[in-house]
């Protein structure tokens, strides 16, 4: 009976010592296939934030340098020649009008390409287009073909304005699905150490269990009983 429940115990100590083992290396490599994808959603998250947070600030800086651009050529045309100007006065400003007129398209190419460096247009699409107007313009030069071509810019620019502000509100969006995604993280790191320190701590009482108490030693033999050996052979010796 006594084999029997050491035997059971033993085996029991032995399941135990299993089940730990099993669960540290659910800790160890838990991380791969439970932690890992929810640390990739947090940093693609992070990345798209910062992705979007770029794309509205060149936004922004285009459309400014673009105000900029459209507030400096209309103060030419805000200045008025006095009556008794002279001939060549008013051929210089109206040299200067004109040149002004047509280098406004620079800047609109300028604010083109920000605008394609950010992402934000097609590029290749809108320069054409907008290419097609300057030519028209340049060919016959009149209120409609100047028109046309303000018409582009001012739609563009109201375009944009709209990217931006979509551009900022998407990351914000994203900032609360990386905050939610970080907590399922951080509460999967929790549990993981959680299962990895239990394992350990199985594995150690199943551990010091198996190894149970040293055995007694045997009692020591007694003078007594020495002597009476001794006796016992001698009188075994002479009687031979």
């Amino acid at each position: 009976m006594l084999r029997g429940a050491k035997g059971w115990l033993l085996s029991r100590g032995a399941a135990v010592a299993a089940l730990g083992f099993v669960l540290s290396l659910i800790g160890a490599f838990g991380g791969a296939f439970y932690l890992e994808p929810a640390q990739r959603s947090e940093d693609s998250a992070s990345q798209q934030i910062a992705l979007e947070g770029a794309r509205a600030r060149m936004l922004r800086a285009a459309n400014s340098y673009d105000n900029i651009a459209e507030h400096l050529g209309g103060l030419l045309f805000s200045f008025s020649l006095p009556r008794d100007a002279s001939d060549d006065e008013r051929a210089a400003i109206g040299d200067l009008m004109r040149r002004g007129i047509d280098h406004r398209h620079d800047g609109v190419r300028s604010y083109l390409a920000a605008l394609g460096l950010a992402g934000a247009i097609d590029y290749p699409a809108e320069s054409s287009r907008y290419g097609a107007l300057v030519e028209a313009e340049r060919a016959n030069f009149n209120i409609d073909t100047y028109r046309a071509a303000n018409a582009f810019e001012g739609d563009l620019a109201t375009r944009m304005v709209k990217a931006q502000g979509d551009a900022a509100l998407k990351a914000i969006t994203l900032e609360s699905d990386r905050r939610e995604a970080k907590r399922i993280a951080s509460e999967r790191v929790l549990k993981l150490l959680t299962v990895t320190m239990l394992g350990s701590t199985l594995v150690f009482f199943a551990t010091m269990a198996g190894a149970g108490p040293k055995p007694a030693p045997p009692p020591p033999v007694g003078a007594p009983r020495l002597l009476a050996i001794a006796l016992t052979r001698l009188s075994a010796r002479n009687a031979a």
